[in-house]
This record gives C-alpha cells, sequence and structure tokens, in this order.
C-alpha cells in the first residue's frame, strides 16, 4: 500500500512546491489537495469551527498541483477532493487535461460534491440530486477528453459537437477517485467511478462500508477489482491502523488530514519524517 499527504494548501502552510519535493524525497507516493470555491459568508456556523479558518484561505487545486508537479519527477498528484459541479465545465476540462498533459500522466482526480451550503449556491441542481449531476457531468468530461468532436446529452449536461484540447496524458483519462459515502451516494456513482476515495472518519466501520462498496460496483455490472481503493485517514493514525488498511484491499493511505499540530506549518516536516518511516514499511 502506497502512502499520501494532504494539506490544507493556503498561504501558511508550505508551498506546493517545496511540499512536493519534501514528500518525494521522503518516499510518498502522492501529494494531495481539496478545494472550496465559494463559501457562504452566511453559512460561515455550518463549517468545521476547526478547519473553517483554512478551507477560507485554500489556493487553487490545479494550479498547485502543477507548482508542485514541475518540483518533482515521479510523485502523483492528486485532488482531495474536486468539486467539478462548482466550475465551469469546459474550463475544467482543458484545465484538467493540461495539468495531466504537464506532470506526464500523474494527476488522480478525486471528485465529490462538497457541503450542502457551498453546493446550494448552484442555480439549476438540487441537492438530492448532487450525485447524478456530478455523474452527468462526469460523462460529459470524459466525451471532451476521449473524443476528436465530443458531444453529450444528459439530464443536467447537454452539447452539440465540440473541439476541446488537449486530451490528457493518461488514456483515456485520469483515474476519477469517488469520494462518496452512503449507499445511495455509492450506487450512484458505482457506474463511473475508476475507484473510491472515503474518508474513514465518516464511516463507522471500514470493512463493511469497502464490502458495500465492491457489492454496489458489481451490482452496476462492473468488477470491483479493477477500481483503485484510496482511504483519507483522519488523525494521527498508528502502523496498526495503516496496516488493516492494506489487509483490507486499499491501495493507497492518505494522511495529514486532522493531525495534531496540523494548524502549525513548522510541524509539518516532522510529521512527514515520522510517516516516512512507515511508508516504506507498508509496501
Amino acid at each position: 500500500m502506497d502512502l499520501g499527504f494532504v494539506s490544507m494548501n493556503t498561504p501558511r502552510d508550505l508551498s506546493p512546491d517545496r511540499l512536493g519535493r519534501e514528500l518525494e524525497t521522503r518516499g510518498f507516493e502522492s501529494m494531495w489537495v481539496g478545494e472550496h470555491p465559494k463559501i457562504p459568508v452566511a453559512a460561515g456556523d455550518r463549517f468545521p469551527p476547526a478547519l473553517l479558518g483554512s478551507q477560507k484561505q485554500m489556493w487553487d487545486p490545479l494550479l498547485s498541483l502543477l507548482a508542485a508537479a514541475q518540483a518533482t519527477s515521479a510523485l502523483r498528484i492528486g485532488t482531495a477532493v474536486a468539486l467539478p459541479l462548482e466550475r465551469e465545465l469546459f474550463t475544467f476540462a482543458k484545465e484538467a487535461a493540461t495539468l495531466d498533459r504537464l506532470s506526464a500522466g500523474r494527476l488522480l482526480l478525486g471528485v465529490g460534491v462538497g457541503v450542502r451550503p457551498e453546493f446550494e449556491l448552484l442555480q439549476s441542481v438540487p441537492w438530492s440530486a448532487r450525485y447524478r449531476a456530478l455523474g452527468d457531468m462526469l460523462n460529459a468530461l470524459k466525451a471532451l477528453w476521449t473524443e476528436d468532436e465530443a458531444e453529450h446529452h444528459g439530464e443536467f449536461f447537454a452539447f452539440e459537437p465540440v473541439w476541446s484540447s488537449p486530451k490528457p496524458h493518461q488514456r483515456p483519462h485520469p483515474p476519477l477517485l469517488a469520494a462518496a459515502t452512503g449507499p445511495k451516494a455509492v450506487r450512484e456513482c458505482a457506474s463511473w467511478a475508476d475507484g473510491w476515495l472515503p474518508g474513514d472518519a465518516a464511516l463507522p466501520d471500514v470493512g463493511t462500508a469497502l464490502t458495500e462498496f465492491r457489492r454496489a460496483v458489481a451490482d452496476a455490472g462492473r468488477d470491483p477489482e479493477t477500481l483503485e481503493l484510496t482511504i483519507m485517514v483522519w488523525g494521527d493514525p498508528s502502523p496498526g491502523r495503516l496496516a488493516r488498511y492494506r489487509e483490507l484491499g486499499f491501495h493507497r493511505a492518505i494522511v495529514g488530514g486532522g493531525r495534531r499540530g496540523g494548524s502549525d506549518p513548522s510541524a509539518t516536516l516532522a510529521f512527514l519524517d515520522r510517516y516516512a518511516t512507515i511508508a516504506h514499511e507498508l509496501r
């Protein structure tokens, strides 16, 4: 099992290029960042108080990952998570494809729907339809990434043939990892996901949730063994906790979220040093 690291990615944190170098030097497999493009001021009290200060200051994830990619040679770069429904379809298709080309195919796209107050700033998609809309947008993105004259006619997104370039370096496109938990969300992602990206803090029992995810994928007519399994691990996990996730079948664990001292950038390198040893043991 590989080990990745997620950063809050604010001006107070290690810059993306330096963080990328520090991770690659220590043997981490991947670097991850998320996004909150627009947080309603009126809904500030509905966000986790301990995280809101950083969430308001997040840099753009794709530009940050480009900086990390340019400073490294093998480190995978990923979104944990991107919120495609809060972005314009054609621009996002071009940005993600360009990043994948400029990183020589190192991009992993963890995608989700975000939190309700932020999501509801959208004009046309009801919260109850969020995962259907996400799936429709991702199918539209797949068309833009793979077809010379792409067109799409879905429930939420539709367009006549267009030219859209560049195409991603990875074929057919960067892996799409579904950041979804709960039976309904998982079922609605099972048809398009190239992998799963849950957070363990949201799962009462990780093993049970993984079994249910695999069942949903099989019910969608797909082979669960072909999907990439990544788990976001909250806090300061013990080597035993990480080893258990490896035994369950996860291919990657991402640490850094909710860690002690996470609000203090000066503590980051010590955290990376501690988990670098564990990263080698997990392989």
